[in-house]
């Protein structure tokens, strides 16, 4: 080994680094240029295994999907719903996101689709040559012909699960329907949540004076959080057909609050909104994966219809901004990710969640 010391290089000049080939050297601090394979990448030793230098040699880290080069970064993203391989070109770790569908929300002043869950991995092991079984779930669906939303008395359809390798992660849950007479539990089909990889939100039901809520499906622990609860008759007696918001990736879905609704124009929040999606810098910079959907409703007290969650989810609407009068709102789409989700739509319709982002739809 040459130790090299107050040292000038003049432009013809140049430094040998060992190849792959010749090298064994392996410690901190070791760096080579990797021959094999015909990858021609520069790497550096780290954590018990040689990991490219994508920031000085663009190199290659694999094949299959849509490759990216972000900011130094190789990326490799797999959008098409169905099956797919990815095959490495060197032997040790990778970062890997898993982002599952969606859940659809439910139909008609409904809950919110919960988000498809997220998982990350920042040491994924690989071996060159050795392809990775890659599997993309869609969104969910439902009877709306539009948005996917549930069909007259029946929850919103879960996403479909991603894979990657040994990593599953999980649809998202659909949101419950406006139902009479449904039980109050979670994934009864009709007004209740679905569980999934983030819960869908919860329907309402009943007729009369019922005040009877009805709840939000759960998360799967490690990818996403629980649907918020939805009611009919809140506390001053308002028919306010309410339904919760989808859980997120990052954080629940909101419940449908039991205060006043009768106020034209006032601004009381954002109160069914859709749970937040979890942050990742992985894609370099920071964006959000698997935004809730909103929840919808008859009667609302916010200027606007409820919000997506952050990372995709779809916005809501209601039917009526003040004391039963016209002014149907909608709310907006969850931004800050690959694509933002939908704003609300007419006639009780909540907006879809954003493409590849693991949104869920709005209520």
């Amino acid at each position: 080994m040459a130790s090299l010391k107050n040292t000038t290089f003049t432009q013809n000049d140049s430094v040998l680094i060992p190849d792959s080939s010749t090298s064994a050297q392996t410690g901190l601090g070791k760096i080579r240029f990797n021959l094999s394979n015909n990858q021609n990448t520069l790497e550096f030793y780290d954590n018990g295994a040689w990991r490219p230098v994508t920031g000085y040699s663009q190199g290659t880290i694999g094949t299959g999907g849509t490759t990216y080069y972000m900011l130094g970064n190789i990326v490799h993203v797999f959008t098409t719903v169905g099956n797919a391989t990815f095959t490495p070109t060197h032997t040790g770790t990778v970062e890997v996101l898993v982002v599952a569908g969606g859940g659809a929300g439910g139909y008609d002043w409904a809950g919110g689709g919960g988000a498809g869950g997220v998982t990350f991995n920042r040491a994924y092991p690989v071996t060159a040559g050795s392809g990775i079984g890659v599997s993309v779930g869609a969104g969910g669906l439902g009877g709306s012909p539009t948005n996917g939303g549930g069909s007259p008395g029946v929850s919103g359809n879960p996403g479909g699960n991603s894979v990657f390798g040994a990593i599953t992660t999980n649809g998202g849950g659909g949101g419950g329907s406006w139902w009479p007479g449904a039980p109050a539990s979670m994934n009864n089909g009709r007004s209740g949540g679905r569980s999934g990889g983030s819960g869908g939100g919860g329907g309402n039901s009943g007729s009369g004076s019922s005040r009877q809520r009805h709840y939000g499906g759960e998360g799967s622990s490690g990818q996403g959080y629980p649907g918020g609860s939805g009611v009919r008759y809140n506390a001053n007696t308002e028919n306010a057909h309410m339904g919760g918001g989808g859980g997120g990736a990052g954080g629940p879905g909101a419940s449908a609050p039991d205060g006043r609704q009768n106020y034209r124009g006032s601004f009381r929040g954002n109160m069914i909104a859709g749970g937040p999606g979890r942050a990742t810098d992985i894609l370099s910079g920071t964006h959000y994966f698997g935004g809730g959907g909103a929840g919808g409703g008859h009667l609302g007290w916010h200027r606007w219809g409820y919000s997506g969650g952050v990372g995709g989810g779809g916005g809501g609407s209601y039917h009526h901004s003040g004391p039963y009068g016209p002014g149907v709102k909608l709310g907006n789409g969850g931004g800050q990710s690959w694509n933002n989700g939908q704003d609300g739509q007419p006639t009780a319709r909540g907006g879809r969640g954003g493409t590849n982002t693991g949104g869920g739809s709005g209520g």
